[in-house]
């Protein structure tokens, strides 16, 4: 069944952002119109899901790192 619009897409998706929505929505649909399996397509949109979740927190945590590196540089 694929997803005609990003509204259509799971629930735990669209807590993410529109890009994300947008690709997980994307790799589904895809991966759904060449194996015709709703099960390969959720595995292989919750893969890339996973992915930018963590690239996303990795990115997040080195830009805290930052801040805090740079806070301490004031403190002296």
């Amino acid at each position: 069944m694929p997803y005609s619009s990003v509204s259509e897409i799971p629930e735990y998706v669209k807590k993410y952002a529109v890009k994300v929505q947008s690709q997980w929505r994307h790799v589904f649909n895809t991966v759904y119109s060449t194996t015709n399996s709703e099960s390969r397509a959720m595995k292989a949109a919750n893969s890339v899901l996973k992915k930018r979740v963590s690239n996303e927190r990795n990115s997040q945590d080195h830009f805290n790192h930052m801040i805090d590196r740079w806070l301490g540089n004031l403190e002296g």
